[in-house]
């Protein structure tokens, strides 16, 4: 169902009045909402509709709750607030994977702890595997990269907006590029519109002149671009909801993992077994464990290693499930 991404009253009560529409047609017996605009207006539409069971499930509380503090933006997430509180109270159960923002819902108000469900976040371990990569895969996107064998690669995949930590990502990259010219730096990021954060194509460009650099837009082979990698990144500061797939899909991949540490990138990573922790907004810090990674082969096996051990003890989406079907009544 199309819908803004920001908040439209006119648009908004449409895709509503869509999701209500279609809800009603199809009888669903469950419905499970993700995303901040789908959370808010999904659990409503559900129970208008006459669905028994809805979840809510919080994957982050979008970006409202990340402005900058003035009356405008306390305005606007108080309504936002509002709007989650009438949505939880229409859901049967709201699903957390970020005790954060468990914590926070709760202390202010937006539930009760009888609705909460927790989990950790989930992937598909078998489709995020390097055994599933296509024969002949890496090989081609070495060549469409100019990526020869002898360079290693990080990569780096999220929004383009600066709170995901990209300019921290174009620093290290920079700051690395003269003592390792054969180190490449992939940045997989759609280029973004309509938000007060994005990264301007602009900053991109002027980046990208540097040989070590390479800026990938919307691509649709994750996979491959993982396996091509040494190592994946992630120095956000935005809220990625306590389990970004931007850390566990590589993690799945065998690769070691640098992740800024905040609540909503930690979990993941255990410092010094499958990868490293750096301060947020620390371009410096960064580019001394990318370095400390990268120039020991031992490292990148053995971290590697203990990443796709973790996430398939851990995060394989399989085990969220059973416990999400359980809680929903459906066995």
């Amino acid at each position: 169902v199309e819908m803004s991404r920001y908040l439209s009253p006119i648009k908004d009560i449409k895709y509503l009045w869509r999701l209500f529409k279609i809800i009603k047609k199809e009888r669903f017996d469950v419905v499970i909402t993700f995303a901040t605009k789908p959370n808010i207006y999904g659990a409503p539409a559900a129970r208008l509709a006459g669905v028994p069971k809805i979840a809510v499930a919080v994957r982050g509380l979008g970006r409202t709750f990340q402005l900058p503090q003035n009356i405008k933006s306390k305005i606007l997430q108080e309504i936002v607030s509002i709007m989650l509180r009438f949505s939880f109270w229409c859901s049967t159960f709201v699903w957390f994977t970020n005790p954060g923002e468990e914590k926070f819902c709760l202390e202010n108000h937006m539930l009760t702890q009888d609705k909460t469900v927790l989990t950790v976040n989930a992937i598909d371990v078998r489709y995020f595997s390097v055994e599933a990569v296509l024969p002949g895969k890496i090989e081609s996107l070495r060549k469409e990269f100019d990526i020869s064998e002898s360079n290693k690669v990080v990569i780096m995949v999220a929004r383009l907006v600066w709170s995901k930590g990209i300019r921290e990502f174009a620093e290290a990259a920079e700051i690395l590029r003269k003592r390792f010219p054969d180190l490449r730096f992939l940045l997989v990021a759609p280029l973004e519109t309509g938000s007060s954060q994005a990264v301007p194509e602009s900053y991109i460009r002027k980046i990208e002149n540097c040989a070590n650099f390479t800026w990938i837009e919307f691509r649709k082979d994750i996979r491959d671009l993982y396996a091509l990698a040494d190592l994946a990144v992630l120095p956000s500061y935005y809220k990625e909801g306590g389990y970004p797939r931007a850390l566990l899909e590589p993690m799945a991949m065998g690769k070691p993992v640098i992740a800024a540490d905040t609540p909503d990138c930690r979990a993941p990573v255990e410092p010094g077994k499958n990868g490293f922790l750096v301060p947020p907004r620390d371009s410096v810090a960064l580019a001394q464990r990318i370095e400390q990674i990268i120039t020991n082969p031992v490292l990148i096996k053995t971290f590697g290693q203990y990443s796709k051990i973790k996430v398939n003890k851990e995060y394989d989406d399989r085990m969220v499930a059973k416990k999400i079907i359980q809680h929903i009544g459906l066995v």
